[in-house]
């Protein structure tokens, strides 16, 4: 075999191996190690994708709400926050606060309505709810869950089809097969 062929050979097996490495490069670069994950979080219509979100709320200089999330899909046509991991901080009048967190939201930037889904736990006090939806009405302070809810407290544990909670007086009202489990409290 001539050395021109050799040169040839030796040049073409060099290039393969150069596109095969750039092409495991690539692929690794673009897909990391889970494509799935990267997949689902691709978003249509998605102008913008941020990390590490962190929003106040506040109305005539008062707090009202704190809202972190892990990461924000911003959708312009809609005008929309597409949140993941979320939590939000609310604000009482007497100072106290609810903790919420959900696994997926949307918060609608004109309005600041905010809608989570996916393990919705709200902790206030001594009790815990858990439901799979709950929205903020930010112009009514309400919370709603059109899901079913149960809360888990020291004293009593109940369940309800829906429920309605009023931020501004601290009420709240059940819809529907609300059943009620009360416990003496030990000393």
């Amino acid at each position: 075999m001539s050395s021109s062929k050799i040169k040839i050979i030796l040049i073409a097996l060099c290039l393969v191996i150069i596109v095969t490495v750039a092409g495991i490069f690539i692929k690794n670069r673009l897909f990391g190690q889970d494509p799935q994950k990267l997949i689902a979080s691709i978003q249509r219509n998605v102008a913008l994708s941020i990390g590490d979100v962190h929003q106040v709320s506040t109305r005539n200089g008062v707090k009202e709400w704190v809202l972190d999330a892990k990461s924000a899909h911003v959708v312009d046509e809609s005008k929309q926050l597409m949140l993941e991991d979320v939590r939000v901080v609310y604000f009482l009048n007497d100072g106290r606060e609810i903790h919420l967190t959900a696994g997926k939201g949307i918060l609608k930037t004109e309005t600041n309505d905010i809608d989570v889904t996916d393990h919705v736990v709200i902790s206030y006090e001594n009790y815990t709810l858990k439901t799979e939806h709950i929205t903020y009405s930010h112009s009514q302070r309400v919370l709603t869950s059109p899901a079913p809810v149960r809360i888990a407290g020291t004293t009593m544990d109940l369940t309800a089809d829906s429920m309605k909670y009023d931020l501004s007086t601290n009420q709240t009202r059940f819809g529907k097969n609300v059943e009620v489990l009360m416990r003496e409290r030990s000393l």
